[in-house]
């Protein structure tokens, strides 16, 4: 619970902070990122997307497969649990270009930093 808290506190203040600074000048995604550095981010993000279900399939499997040979009731209660919490991550993990690109849209965020080009950058 503690910990939740903490996140959420941190997460107000750097909304707060945010939206006291003054509005920069208008930041372009031109000379930010070279082509390569670019391409190797967008690469990162595909390899992540593709290895996410990969491993949320085995450990599942992995999981239930041993739940089912030690033939354990709880078991299987703490297998479904491990494995909704995996599913919610890995589905959250596709959506954080979205999060973040809505986030930095919000009309009092995107007037403070003054966002000429998409905030990502084009990575998708």
């Amino acid at each position: 619970m503690l910990k939740n808290k903490n996140i959420l506190i941190v997460s107000v203040l750097t909304l707060i902070i945010v939206l006291i600074i003054e509005p920069v000048h208008a930041a372009s995604c031109n000379g930010l990122l070279t082509q390569g550095a670019y391409d190797m981010i967008q690469d990162a993000i595909n390899i992540i997307r593709l290895i996410v279900p990969i491993l949320l399939l085995v450990l599942g499997s992995v999981d239930f497969g041993s739940v089912v040979l030690s033939d354990d009731k709880d078991g299987l209660k703490k297998a479904t649990g491990k494995f909704v919490k995996r599913c919610i991550a890995a589905v959250a993990i596709f959506f954080i270009p979205l999060i973040v690109r809505t986030v930095l849209n919000m009309p009092g965020i995107k007037d403070n930093i003054n966002l000429v080009d998409d905030p990502l950058c084009g990575i998708e």
